[in-house]
């Protein structure tokens, strides 16, 4: 392995070894994210003077700058679609909403330099979006028997496979993992018992998903007062809502199943003109066309991003907004180990930049600002004693049979 030492120039060191600029912006050096910054200043630059710079202690950066190197030799960076397996090598994986990932990346760069000056630790973590890792990463760890293949700490989105048979039976039922919410936690959320009775999920946040009408392509038809509203004959084709080349959101499958059945996933199938990202439904409203659909199932913080709020309206169903959770599982066995981490996670700070984000937090002091927003949770009972997986397949199969019948576009 190369040394680091003071002498090199930032370009040399950047430049072989890109994967260090997130230690460098983490220590007040973002600057050199910006190519031409780098190309121009940074070989005149070298390190002993950028360190000077910005009062950082050289011994200690260098320090951590040859372990960051000497750990990436010895385990490489990976994505967790390629290698999940790989997961174990981490401390924090996180699997996040795409509203919240930016964020939480930008909370957890400040964090984690400070927890790595304070620990002379690199913190091993991985933060993707959750889009996408049902039909990979969660498909995986539907096969997964051993808690030592597992990360310290995992946050999840949506009902994952977390929630599956397996992993109840191989972990869960074990009492593997230890709940760090606060009781009772934040009355948003501790009013509609979001909190796990079994102890085992740290309930982080969650994400609201509301429907956004066009009110001019509503024309004559009343404003929704239910979210059954949208199941109606006259509504083929007429929403949008999360999916993608034939996978739909469980977040809004099984609420819907668990509020009106299997009937009423029909219903839905029938009504849903396609599946789109929610960046993508956001762009359809704002093109102003008439030849899109009135209606769409889109989390609370893109329905916020869409541009002219005044030719929309942000309904909120008799039955509230439907919560589709983010949750932790933290390990017993490294609970002292993690504390520092997981009390950033729990705490105060990042539940502030949470709620900000249109995510309520669990955090008993802050004001999540939810203006009378009415949630709908389906419920523990529901999501301990029913097969979960089993029953997400089956869900899955009928949606979609009915979907492509009454015309759905993939």
């Amino acid at each position: 392995m190369k040394v680091i030492d003071e002498t090199m120039s930032i370009y040399q060191i950047l430049i072989e070894y890109p994967f260090l600029l997130k230690i460098f912006k983490q220590h007040g050096m973002g600057k050199f994210e910006n190519k031409e910054v780098l190309e121009n200043l940074g070989p005149l630059l070298k390190l002993r003077t950028a360190l000077s710079m910005v009062s950082v202690n050289k011994e200690s950066f260098i320090e951590l700058l040859n372990k960051a190197i000497q750990d990436n030799e010895i385990k490489g960076d990976f994505t967790l679609a390629d290698s999940p397996d790989r997961q174990k090598e981490l401390t924090l994986l996180a699997l996040l909403p795409c509203g919240m990932k930016m964020p939480f990346n930008r909370a957890f760069d400040n964090f984690s330099a400070e927890y790595s000056r304070q620990t002379d630790n690199v913190l091993h973590s991985l933060v993707e979006g959750n889009v996408n890792h049902e039909l990979s990463y969660y498909a995986y760890m539907d096969s997964v028997t051993s808690i030592d293949e597992l990360p310290d700490i995992i946050i999840s989105s949506d009902i994952n496979s977390f929630y599956h048979k397996p992993f109840q039976e191989n972990f869960l039922s074990k009492e593997y993992f230890i709940n760090l919410n606060a009781s009772p936690m934040n009355i948003d959320l501790e009013a509609i018992g979001f909190a796990d009775p079994r102890d085992q999920f740290t309930m982080i946040s969650a994400n609201l998903l509301v429907l956004v009408t066009i009110d001019e392509l509503m024309k004559d038809n009343a404003k929704p007062k239910s979210w059954e509203y949208i199941l109606k004959d006259e509504f083929r084709n007429k929403v949008i809502m999360r999916g993608q080349g034939g996978f739909f959101c469980n977040g809004v499958l099984l609420p819907f199943y668990r509020m009106y059945g299997m009937e009423g996933i029909k219903k839905l199938a029938s009504s849903v003109y396609a599946g789109l990202h929610p960046s993508e439904m956001v762009k359809m409203i704002d093109s102003k066309k008439d030849d899109v659909p009135p209606m769409y199932i889109i989390p609370y913080f893109f329905a916020k991003k869409i541009k002219d709020q005044s030719r929309i309206t942000i309904n909120i169903p008799s039955e509230g907004a439907i919560i589709s959770p983010v949750q932790m599982l933290v390990k017993k066995t490294a609970a002292e180990r993690v504390k520092g981490i997981t009390d950033f996670l729990c705490g105060k700070e990042f539940g502030q930049i949470s709620a900000k984000a249109f995510f309520p937090t669990t955090n008993p002091e802050v004001n999540n600002n939810l203006e009378g927003i009415k949630l709908y949770w389906m419920g523990w009972d529901f999501l301990m004693n029913d097969d979960i997986g089993a029953l997400k397949k089956e869900i899955a199969g009928i949606f979609n049979k009915e979907f492509m019948f009454t015309g759905g576009v993939v």
